[in-house]
């Protein structure tokens, strides 16, 4: 069995790709339904996703209420105004700097916005990974995984963080100012963040950390100007409040696909599975800092930092899982070019599931099953890396 597992002689060209007619047939299927959900053929109030709360916000900065869209009260009002009926609560967690990303699509009705959203923030994604080297069924493959079909059907940032990981992968070491503006667009999605200044600095990643530095200076000043100190003052005010709550227990623990959710749900309790987290979260930082230092290149330490990620943040929900693209594809062409290593493509198989997987042992069992995948993955990432 463990042989069957570690070599993974099953998968052969052939039944691959019948493996992937099944998925691709499966992902349909599940588009189908999330479809029926955004469109609200299912009884639900139609376009009631994730996505109104960044439309929302960006209306309301446009309307010249920079510093209300931290306001719960005032985006749950404009949300049933624009929906006409009562809808979920939705926190805008993001900072100003984000906001500005996402100004531009305020402009638009809310379905062309959160269709435009997701195809504009698809096709980076997509144009990144072929940047890499990613060729035609890699491209289908990922436009077809669990995540992105979960990252689309909810108009989240899944797309956007992958694209960035990938093109900061492009800049490092040949264009550090890419890898910089990249690496602070990234900072906004601040937990998604935590690893990236460790892994540059084992690096040695002088100017791509003085260009994003630079570029994170700027984008604070232009939101500044754009919508006032009070702007990052609510911000700040309403994270350090959404910490609480999301540690009281009313963000159901299934939701989130980090270390410390699997270990809750598993029966773990809370104390024991923050521990766990922190420890596995330095665990992490210390390996893929010691890896990195043999600078092996934009690609492999993107990789790295991006099959680690989902380890050393307690926040990551199931659309996150995009990034778990950005290293799959890095493996697939060092395979191509020398050859599957042990595991690798039990691997990589599942993580191209675990989204899909986790959507079912949650709604199934309410239990987080992302982060041995995840752990898997980045050992995989980071044996590749000392091979080379």
């Amino acid at each position: 069995m463990i042989a069957w597992l570690r070599d993974a002689a099953w998968m052969t060209p052939e039944r691959t790709r019948l493996y992937g007619l099944a998925g691709a047939l499966l992902s349909l299927l599940l588009a189908a339904g999330f479809l029926r959900t955004v469109l609200g053929w299912d009884g639900s109030v139609p376009g009631d996703v994730d996505f109104i709360a960044f439309y929302t916000a960006a209306r309301l900065a446009l309307e010249g209420a920079g510093a209300g869209v931290w306001n719960t009260g005032l985006q749950i009002a404009m949300r049933e105004a624009l929906l006409g009926a009562p809808t979920r609560v939705y926190t805008f967690l993001h900072p100003p700097s984000f906001l500005l990303l996402v100004l531009p699509f305020g402009l638009l009705p809310y379905f062309a916005a959160m269709a435009s959203w997701v195809a504009t923030t698809g096709i980076a994604f997509l144009a990144v990974l072929r940047a890499w080297g990613a060729g035609r069924a890699v491209l289908v493959a990922a436009l077809l995984s669990p995540a992105s079909i979960i990252n689309a059907a909810h108009g989240q940032t899944g797309y956007l963080t992958a694209a960035l990981l990938g093109l900061a992968g492009l800049g490092i070491g040949a264009r550090p100012w890419l890898a910089g503006l990249a690496f602070a667009l990234l900072a906004t999605k601040p937990q998604l963040g935590v690893l990236v200044l460790p892994a540059l600095l084992a690096a040695r990643r002088w100017p791509e950390i003085g260009w994003g530095a630079g570029f994170l200076g700027l984008f604070a000043v232009v939101s500044l100007a754009s919508f006032g100190p009070e702007a990052w003052r609510d911000f700040l005010a309403l994270a350090l409040a959404y910490q609480d709550v999301v540690r009281g227990g009313a963000l159901e623990p299934w939701k989130l696909q980090s270390v410390a959710a699997f270990a809750t749900t598993a029966g773990l309790g809370g104390m024991t599975a923050a521990m766990l987290q922190a420890v596995v979260a330095v665990a992490v930082v210390v390996a893929v800092m010691a890896v990195l230092r043999r600078r092996p290149g934009g690609r492999a330490e993107a990789a790295a930092i991006a099959a680690g990620l989902p380890l050393v943040t307690p926040y990551i929900l199931m659309y996150d899982l995009v990034i778990l693209l950005v290293p799959m594809a890095w493996v697939l062409a060092e395979a191509r070019r020398t050859g599957f290593l042990p595991w690798e493509k039990t691997v990589l198989l599942l993580a191209l599931l675990v989204p899909g997987l986790a959507l079912a042992a949650g709604l199934g069992a309410g239990v987080s099953v992302t982060a041995p995948v995840a752990a898997a993955l980045l050992a995989v990432v980071l044996r590749r890396i000392r091979a080379g």
